[in-house]
């Protein structure tokens, strides 16, 4: 009984509660961005393409937490026909193929998002899952054994506080009759859940989600909402991801330099690895490393 209500919660954590924060983090980042009122601005019809993929993209999104998975694929396609660059688009694609139990598309799609460094943990462990379903279909789960292991290693590399890796190896062990084996992976999945669960790492995590899909590029420039003029880590991240959107990698720098100051160094090391800033931020931007830790 323990066993099934882990593994329950764990699904609904791990692979639907991320989809409706995502939700929830650009309605409340669109209202931020909102606050001032937007420059008149005219745009060239490049410029239009990528908002309308965005678009494209919340529609498919809401597709297919609603079930309707072909419906989302065709969102998707709409959206790459619109913006082939939109960031996370590939990542979504596998998992609507995985949904449709399209494997071998679920896997070409998952890789490309890798190709294009994009969703890095999150692809590793969707590529473990694909590999696991796939076997299972047909019939002999424990064939995927090193394509899960492989994966849910470098997805657990690329990003220590992500519950995926370890969600994908879990369901591996149980689907081979190992429940024994399953149940660490599991703890280990739900750890990292709990973590996300702390004000900080859940609002960062989902906040990044929510922004890349909100952004308007002629909307002003997110500033830090600040208390005494001390302003929050979250706000500091979110307003260096709005500067990363922007291009401006110079200002980014700067919010993530004093984020870093009030963010225990393992932490912030590991928020750093959160797929937006695998997409956006050149490696070694930001020095991750703190001589004095923060008060």
């Amino acid at each position: 009984m323990q066993f099934k209500f882990l593994r329950r919660f764990l699904f609904v954590t791990v692979c639907l509660i991320p989809v409706a924060a995502l939700f929830a983090a650009g309605a409340w980042l669109g209202a931020q961005l909102t606050k001032k009122p937007e420059p008149l601005v005219t745009e060239e019809p490049a410029n239009l393409a990528k908002p309308v993929a965005r678009g494209f993209l919340e529609a498919a999104l809401a597709s297919r937490f609603a079930g309707h998975h072909r419906e989302a694929l065709e969102r998707l396609e709409e959206a790459r026909r619109a913006n082939p660059s939109q960031p996370g688009l590939e990542y979504q694609f596998a998992l609507t193929h995985l949904d449709l139990r399209e494997y071998d598309a679920a896997e070409a799609c998952a890789r490309q998002s890798l190709r294009r460094g994009e969703e890095q943990s999150n692809a590793h462990a969707l590529l473990a899952m694909i590999a696991l379903a796939k076997a299972k279909a047909g019939g002999s789960p424990e064939l995927a054994r090193d394509a899960v292991l492989k994966n849910v290693q470098a997805g657990r590399v690329a990003d220590p506080l992500n519950p995926a890796p370890h969600y994908a190896l879990a369901e591996f062990y149980r689907a081979t009759g190992r429940p024994d084996l399953a149940m660490e992976p599991y703890q280990r999945a739900l750890e990292r859940v709990s973590k996300a669960d702390s004000i900080l790492v859940s609002t960062v995590k989902a906040g990044l989600s929510g922004l890349r899909v909100s952004h308007k590029p002629s909307a002003p420039p997110l500033q830090p909402e600040s208390a005494d003029g001390v302003a929050p880590p979250e706000q500091l991240i979110f307003a260096a991801a709005d500067a990363l959107l922007r291009g401006d990698k110079d200002r980014a720098s700067r919010y993530l330099t004093q984020a870093r100051e009030r963010i225990p160094g393992p932490l912030y090391e590991a928020l750093l690895k959160d797929p937006f800033f695998q997409d956006y931020l050149a490696p070694g931007t930001v020095s991750t490393h703190t001589d004095t830790p923060p008060e």
